[in-house]
Parts: structure tokens; C-alpha cells; sequence
């Protein structure tokens, strides 16, 4: 660490006896062995003739994914002590740093499941019953520029699309306003639909025609 300017000091903070290198820090120091039983991973200690990157290595080719997560949590948790014990004077000990480990693991777990569970459920759409048509509409909302952008589209009962637009509002004062304005697009199209249906869906298969490449 003394050379890569990390600290004025070579002595191990942890254990202050042995001289800190990256070996040292995450093999070699008493304090951080302790860590290492506590998780039950000390048996990944064994070989001390790899270099440091190449142990980093043969741990992971050598653990589960599970056991991936609690050597990379542990791995910080150690820099993290180590860091406590340099500049705040204050650290934990190996059992200690390794209960912190499966605890932060814990939280993580709980708060992945908090999510899973709090999800918005995806509503799929549903088609009308005969002779109905179904229109719906959606706005987004950028308040930085008062801009909206609205969409509209109306089906049958097969699902087959008979009319669909965009439009993009300038000055729209609340996001309120622009589903209000993305509404009213479709009371419109509702209206100019009623009795005229198939001239509608004439219309849109031209306007589509239209757009093609040629």
C-alpha cells in the first residue's frame, strides 16, 4: 500500500505487525484469517503460492454464485475496516466483520423481495365484446419543457387496430393537463367512429398504405 502512495506507513493497520501489501491485507493478516473462518471460507487459504489476482481467480472458479456474493461483500467489508482502523482509529473484529458480511447479504436479499413484491402488475389488454369498440389513450409528460406527448389508439374486437394517432403539446402546464388533453383526443375519436367504423378502418389501412416504402 506503502508503495501505491495509499499510506505513509508499511505496517498492516489491521493487525499492526505485519507489513500491509494486497497478499497481506486479504490473505496473510490474523484479522483478516478470523474473517475468512467466520464465513467458512478459510479452506481458500490453503494455497499461498498465487499471486493475488490469480487467487482472486481460483476462488471464483472454485465457489458458487452464492459463495460469490459473500467474497465479493467481504473482500470490501475487509477494505472497509481497514480504512476505519487508518483514519477513524476505530475497527471490528474478524467475527465481527463477518457478521457484518452475512447481515448486509441479508438486507440485500429483503430488499430484492420488497420489489419482487411492491411490483406494478402489468395489465394486459382485453378485447371488447361484439360490436364494441375499445380506445385507449396514455400521456408523457416532460414538466423542464411544459411538453407532452400523447398517444390514442382504438380496436375491435379482434384486437385489429381501426384508428391510432399521436401528438406532441407545447406549453401543457401538469401532467394532469396532458392526460387530459390525450382524453379528450379520444372522446374525439370515439365520436367521429360512432356509425362509421368500417370507413374508419378504410382510412387508417390508407393512411398505412401511405407510409409504406416504396
Amino acid at each position: 500500500m506503502l508503495l501505491r502512495r495509499l499510506t505513509n506507513t508499511s505496517v498492516c493497520p489491521r493487525c499492526s505487525s505485519g507489513t500491509e501489501t494486497m497478499d497481506h491485507l486479504f490473505r496473510e493478516c490474523p484479522a483478516t484469517i478470523a474473517v475468512w473462518r467466520e464465513l467458512s471460507f478459510h479452506k481458500f487459504l490453503q494455497d499461498n503460492q498465487m499471486g493475488f489476482l490469480q487467487w482472486l481467480t481460483w476462488v471464483f472458479s472454485q465457489s458458487s454464485t452464492p459463495q460469490h456474493r459473500i467474497f465479493c461483500v467481504a473482500v470490501w467489508a475487509i477494505w472497509g475496516d481497514r480504512n476505519n482502523r487508518l483514519h477513524k482509529k476505530d475497527g471490528k473484529s474478524g467475527k465481527e466483520v463477518g457478521r457484518f458480511v452475512h447481515s448486509y447479504i441479508s438486507d440485500l436479499d429483503a430488499v430484492g423481495k420488497n420489489r419482487l413484491q411492491s411490483s406494478i402488475p402489468v395489465k394486459i389488454w382485453t378485447k371488447p365484446v361484439d360490436k364494441v369498440v375499445k380506445i385507449n389513450f396514455d400521456a408523457a409528460y416532460d414538466g423542464r419543457q411544459s411538453k407532452a406527448a400523447i398517444g390514442v389508439v382504438a380496436r375491435d374486437k379482434e384486437g385489429s387496430v381501426l384508428l391510432s394517432c399521436t401528438e406532441v403539446h407545447q406549453r401543457v402546464p401538469s401532467a394532469f393537463g396532458a392526460e387530459a388533453i390525450a382524453c379528450r383526443k379520444a372522446l374525439q375519436i370515439g365520436v367521429n367512429l360512432i356509425g362509421r367504423v368500417p370507413e374508419a378502418a378504410e382510412i387508417q389501412a390508407e393512411t398505412e398504405r401511405a407510409k409504406e416504402p416504396d
